[in-house]
């Protein structure tokens, strides 16, 4: 190696060796700069992908007083949690019951919409209807009670037009989706409903297989959803919150957090959402989706809300309450069938 690089300076002009150790230098600092770039870039397309994700789904309004909705594809997916979503989490190890059999479910392409219904839209209805609806199940700063005098206007707290509507039961929904519906005099085929579970859940996880569409990790709870975290502490200290804070006591108005991959907001959090099936306890019957307020005493819930624990903030977690419950924390999202 010594006797080459004696024989490389006598044998070469010293201003050539210095020029060509330049050239030397300046292709591996090129190689660098493309290497990093390509870096970058990898790393943009990445984020650029779920943009275009979003931005190849359709996106529509069929009237004035009606949600924006976002078309979603046709697709399978795994429907139900997993025994892993519970490491750590034995306490609550019951909900996997009701979580399961896991299994696959085909959904049609269908409607769903981005937010979830606002205090703005529902009081469009409320005014034109004469809807009252007294009585809600409020969090008095102590324990729920249940307040005669608490409504959809009145739940317990302080909300701006913006934030869900809450103190809503399923019979109440109804009311709107019919009010709704007779608002699209130019469409007479359209329906607007509640999703079913299926379609809620897929809608949730937006091409995801992880507990919650972000991933695992609790403390990313806050960039996304609105639940108990250490914003809602005081409300009581001895449940479960997640160790971060997404400035939030109670609802915040919709879209105030990262949406999902498919660009939709709120889902597994802020308002648990009213769906179309009656309840059934884990998933060994099929779903009942009548409409009809008799055919079943209680109808199922997905997501979670303002004060929801970390551990169901996650596109499995699912619940039921009587249809004519109104809980400060109930709100709902409408959904409509797609012509195939």
């Amino acid at each position: 190696m010594r006797k080459y690089v004696e024989r490389l300076f006598r044998d070469i002009p010293p201003i050539v060796l210095f020029i060509r150790l330049i050239g030397i230098f300046v292709g591996s600092m090129r190689k660098l700069l493309v290497l990093t770039v390509l870096a970058w870039a990898s790393i943009a397309a990445m984020a650029d992908g779920r943009t275009e994700q979003v931005a190849q789904l359709g996106h529509f309004r069929d009237c004035d007083v009606c949600s924006e909705m976002v078309v979603l594809p046709a697709g399978k997916y795994m429907m139900g949690a997993t025994k892993g979503e519970f490491e750590g989490q034995e306490k609550y190890s019951f909900m996997y019951n009701d979580e399961t059999p896991r299994h696959e479910e085909y959904v049609k392409s269908f409607a769903i919409a981005k937010f979830d219904v606002t205090r703005r839209q529902f009081a469009i209805f409320a005014m034109e209807t004469g809807f009252r609806g007294k009585g809600c199940e409020i969090f008095d700063g102590k324990t729920w009670i249940t307040d005669a005098n608490a409504d959809w206007q009145n739940p317990g707290f302080r909300q701006t037009d913006n934030d869900p509507v809450v103190c809503v039961s399923w019979n109440d929904v109804q009311k709107y989706i019919a009010w709704l519906n007779s608002q699209l005099t130019k469409n007479k085929g359209i329906a607007y409903r509640l999703p079913t579970e299926a379609e809620w859940e897929y809608a949730a996880r937006a091409g995801t297989v992880t507990a919650a569409y972000w991933g695992n990790n609790p403390p990313d709870q806050c960039e996304y959803e609105n639940a108990r975290d250490e914003s809602a502490r005081f409300l009581d200290p001895t449940i479960d919150h997640a160790p971060c804070t997404d400035g939030y006591i109670y609802t915040a108005p919709v879209g105030s957090f990262k949406p999902n991959p498919w660009g939709l907001f709120d889902m597994l959090g802020n308002a648990e959402q009213w769906v179309g099936d009656c309840v059934n306890f884990g998933y060994h019957s099929p779903p009942n989706l009548s409409a009809s307020p008799d055919a079943c005493k209680s109808r199922a819930l997905r997501g979670t809300s303002w004060a929801g624990i970390p551990v169901s903030v996650r596109s499995a977690s699912r619940s039921g309450m009587p249809a004519n419950a109104r809980v400060s924390n109930f709100g709902f999202r409408i959904a409509r069938s797609i012509q195939h």
